[in-house]
């Protein structure tokens, strides 16, 4: 159930510091959800601004399911993919779709159906490029294109002006996130204190961290030096060589380990115990699919890999006898030989199975 505009706007409010202005605007561009929206928008800003976060979090409280598809193009290796996951969101049926006309139409049916705004929101939509050169234009152009209540959602770190590669596309509804101010990025990181732990000695190791990174250190960056350098700001407490009023004592000490700190963030220094912890969710599951293809042979993608729809039925074959021959070398199992070249198709379709 959707909130009411201004519990909605009050909730992001609190969860999301420093983004009041783009709060706004978004609420005030999008309006009651049969009112005629912005065609297009643009969403650009450095990463770990918020602009993904508050726009799934913003629809998620203030619009119904089937209002909006939120399309991640970083995992959309094809058009079909992109326009079969669109149609699956806003109906709630596995629709196939394999060119822009047939998705076109089949929007058009899913708007006649309700007045309701539709959106469709693409994150890290410079991909698109990728994809097809028409496709970005196409998508760009696509509410005027069918005259209906269809709303496009482009987030990109690129601005503008490098996210446009064709002329004559139309001008997109902008909104730019700046970076964050040093009191926002305090505040954020406030909400990472743990329960059991006093805000202000919290807020202090903040502020000091804060004071130390904040020139070359973005929101992501921040919370992963967070976890390691707490420990490291407590351990004088812990030894007894220090109480929590010695502030100016546990900064000094934890300035030593900032070096290895930052070695640890920029060189990626993963270790076996925390493997998983630091690489990416989708990484993974990509290095396993890589893992998975360099080992098992082609021929058997089919039977190991192949959704149930496209499974075919083994037929039955008497097994040939093999006649044994000392000349002939004997085959080494596939374990023995080791991983195998192949090409970087068959690692996607791996991965998307």
């Amino acid at each position: 159930m959707a909130l009411e505009p201004q519990q909605l706007k009050n909730i992001l409010f609190e969860e999301f510091p420093g983004r009041t202005r783009q709060i706004e605007t978004l609420l005030n561009w999008f309006g009651m959800p049969k009112e005629k929206t912005p065609p297009t928008i643009f969403i650009h800003g450095n990463r770990a601004l918020g602009k993904t976060e508050l726009i799934k979090r913003l629809f998620k409280l203030g619009f119904t399911s089937r209002q909006y598809s939120f399309l991640d193009c970083r995992v959309c290796y094809s058009i079909e993919d992109l326009f079969e996951i669109a149609l699956n969101d806003l109906t709630g049926e596995q629709l196939s779709c394999k060119s822009i006309n047939d998705f076109v139409m089949k929007l058009q049916e899913i708007c006649e159906i309700g007045s309701e705004t539709r959106y469709m929101i693409f994150d890290n939509a410079d991909v698109l490029w990728d994809l097809s050169s028409t496709l970005t234009p196409a998508l760009l152009t696509l509410p005027q294109w069918i005259g209906l209540n269809v709303c496009g959602i482009f987030i990109s770190q690129a601005p503008w002006e490098k996210f446009r590669m064709a002329v004559g596309i139309s001008e997109p509804w902008q909104l730019y996130f700046p970076e964050y101010t040093r009191d926002e990025l305090i505040q954020i990181l406030m909400k990472s204190c743990p329960d059991d732990e006093d805000p202000c000695f919290y807020k202090a190791f903040v502020e000091n961290i804060c004071n130390s990174f904040y020139e070359n250190c973005d929101l992501i960056d921040f919370f992963r030096l967070l976890s390691d350098l707490f420990d490291k700001f407590v351990e004088p407490i812990q030894e007894e060589r220090a109480t929590r009023n010695d502030i100016s004592l546990l900064c000094n000490e934890l300035k030593s380990y900032f070096n290895e700190t930052l070695d640890k963030l920029y060189l990626q220094d993963i270790s076996a115990a925390n493997f998983e912890d630091q690489l990416p969710q989708w990484s993974l599951y990509l290095l396993i699919a890589t893992f998975l293809g360099s080992y098992i042979p082609q021929n058997l993608d089919q039977r190991y890999f192949a959704t149930k729809a496209c499974e075919k039925p083994r037929l039955s074959r008497t097994p040939k006898k093999q006649k044994l021959s000392h000349d002939s070398p004997a085959k080494l199992p596939q374990q023995l030989k080791g991983p195998q070249s192949f090409e970087l198709e068959r690692v996607l379709a791996i991965f998307q199975n």
